[in-house]
């Protein structure tokens, strides 16, 4: 890439640029895990299972697959391919005490690490000027995504820059710069292990670039040392591979139900029908629109498709001006960037049941390189054309323009993050409360062994296995059920019959039924809701029973009062239905928590 006067003397120092603007890009992220410090935290659902595998890492129990999701059946669910994320983040997350706020310094450390290798990456592609552009890409889209999704350790989130960095070295890889395969593969991995649709993305993208190269060494392999420089990294690249995806391997072979084949079954043989080519190319046109990384809506799965489609046909038209330019470097990443969509076409088409956004995060990325690809084609063209003093003119406004870009949008990022939020604050404002006179109720305290079960209507259990989480990290010999072991890992399943007592965690309804049992002491009990929002869920409610009997679905009813989250996602049921009960899960329900002996008449295996 060009360079002014400017970004040459930035240059000067790579190392020096790199960090200085590595640093830059970080303080938001510092700034949101300043405002995270203090009050605590405690994870619930998904991120408190993180935090279970995370704490297991290097003791007796590693973990050897991913993140439970929405894999297999019920009593066989699957898990995500690998347990990367979990030991990536486990040194970070041991060096702040291994405590809930060192996992969420942990998921921005992996961040941070990626954005290097983006930096690092561009520098040795472009030198300062290609630097400064993806430094203003990573600025703006950084803060699209937002402080949840930088600083929360859920598996969606830990691997949407990494996807980045992963492109950008299958892009250095096809500009034969092999050092970089290493680094492809272990991004690869990352994203791969961590969330199942980097499985088709990364997984082929990188099969088709090293299939690319190795044909490119095949025709040279009359040079001195061509095959002899493939050989060395791809052997490299093997051994990273190998060991990172050697825990999985183990499972598979070693476990009566290896997650891999679940994983396996799950891709070949999806449980619901796909959404389809027409709502899948709606869907990746509605992620290629630029003014969404303006307006920052990372959540959104619908919208106009008109500026997606006119992002499109600019992209296009710069690849082509690339071509006949006969400019390599860039048009190798507009090649990368012409697979990364037709991955990405594929890959929402094949999308079964809810459209969540978190299932394609990942497109943000692709769409902010192709603005930048296509801005260093406009670029490329513009100074080509000019000549003496203009260019540098131009290459010194270029210059500034980025670093202004850099330092606005990190501004203003870190001005939003002063407000940053922990995922779930009143169900983690629950679990709080709930532990303290839990602890002290447990009767033969830390020589005690228990089962923690739980009811709740509300969150599928996102509470109970918070709990459990607090009450693991504080040291107790503490189980679950069969049926629940595969959130809270195997390995913590205790039997009924070596329980010393059970600690039940009941939500609404299951409080009074509980109650009712005379072994049972209730030792806590939280209801954070005002008088006011008592009042609104006992109106939500009425108005919810009314108009799933009007739409003739009072069959529905009773779900609303054993599963309110699944129901909220029943797309069977009306729209204003679905908003009245996500506003009643928004309010919550009490929670109590109860010691007593172990129940087991009754109890689902």
């Amino acid at each position: 890439m060009p360079r002014s006067k400017a970004s040459t003397r930035l240059g000067a120092r790579p190392a020096f640029l790199v960090v200085g603007l590595l640093v830059l890009l970080a303080v938001p992220l510092a700034v949101a895990l300043g405002a995270l410090h203090q009050p605590r935290w405690y994870p619930i659902a998904d991120l408190a299972q993180t935090e279970l595998r995370v704490r297991d890492v290097g003791g007796a129990h590693p973990p050897l697959i991913g993140l439970p999701g929405r894999l297999g059946s019920f009593g066989r669910q699957g898990s995500h391919p690998g347990p990367l994320s979990f030991w990536a983040m486990a040194p970070v997350y041991r060096l702040f005490g291994a405590s809930s706020w060192g996992m969420q310094a942990a998921a921005v450390s992996l961040h941070v690490l990626a954005m290097a290798a983006i930096l690092a990456i561009a520098h040795r592609r472009g030198g300062a000027l290609l630097t400064l552009a993806m430094a203003a890409m990573l600025a703006v889209l950084i803060r699209v995504y937002g402080t949840p999704t930088l600083t929360e350790a859920w598996n969606p989130y830990l691997p949407v820059l990494w996807w980045v960095a992963f492109l950008l070295a299958i892009w250095s890889v096809l500009c034969r710069d092999l050092k970089l395969l290493p680094v492809a593969v272990f991004a690869a991995s990352f994203c791969m292990q961590t969330h199942l649709p980097y499985i088709g993305l990364a997984g082929v993208a990188f099969a088709v670039a090293f299939t690319v190269v190795a044909f490119q060494t095949w025709q040279r392999r009359a040079e001195p040392g061509a095959v002899r420089e493939l050989t060395r990294w791809a052997l490299l690249a093997v051994g990273v591979g190998l060991v990172l995806w050697l825990p999985p391997i183990v499972d598979q072979l070693t476990s009566d139900h290896g997650n891999l084949s679940v994983v396996w079954k799950e891709l070949t043989h999806p449980p619901e029908a796909p959404i389809g080519v027409r709502r899948g190319l709606e869907l990746l046109l509605v992620h290629l629109n630029p003014w969404r990384l303006v307006a920052r809506q990372p959540t959104a799965t619908t919208g106009a498709l008109l500026p997606g489609g006119l992002l499109l046909g600019a992209w296009a038209a710069s690849a082509v001006v690339s071509f006949r330019r006969r400019h390599r470097s860039l048009l190798r990443l507009h090649l990368v960037l012409a697979g990364a969509l037709v991955l990405a076409a594929l890959s929402m088409t094949r999308i079964h049941g809810v459209v969540w956004y978190y299932l394609v995060l990942w497109a943000w990325a692709v769409n902010a390189l192709m603005v930048l690809a296509t801005g260093w084609t406009v670029s490329a063209v513009a100074l080509r054309r000019a000549s003496g003093e203009r260019r540098e003119t131009l290459l010194s406004a270029e210059t500034f323009a980025l670093v202004g870009v850099i330092v606005v949008s990190t501004a203003v990022f870190a001005a939003d993050a002063t407000g940053a939020e922990v995922p779930d604050p009143i169900r983690s404002r629950v679990v709080g409360e709930l532990v303290g006179p839990t602890v002290t109720a447990l009767p033969q305290g830390r020589d005690g062994r228990y089962l923690v079960t739980w009811a709740d209507p509300i969150s599928i259990g996102a509470q109970g296995i918070g709990l459990f989480d607090e009450l693991d990290r504080q040291g107790f010999h503490v189980g679950v059920p069969g049926i629940q072991g595969t959130g809270a890992t195997r390995h913590r399943v205790l039997d009924p019959t070596r329980a010393t007592a059970e600690v039940h965690l009941a939500v609404g309804p299951e409080i009074d039924k509980w109650s009712a049992n005379a072994g049972a002491r209730r030792v806590a009990y939280v209801d954070v809701r005002t008088a006011a929002q008592r009042t609104e869920f006992r109106r939500l409610r009425s108005e919810v029973v009314r108009e799933l009997q009007a739409a003739h679905q009072a069959d529905a009813i009773g779900e609303v009062d054993n599963s309110l989250f699944a129901s909220i996602f029943d797309m069977r049921l009306p729209r204003h239905v679905r908003v009245l009960m996500a506003r009643m899960f928004a309010i919550g329900l009490p929670a109590a928590v109860f010691v007593g002996p172990v129940v087991t008449t009754g109890r689902p295996k």
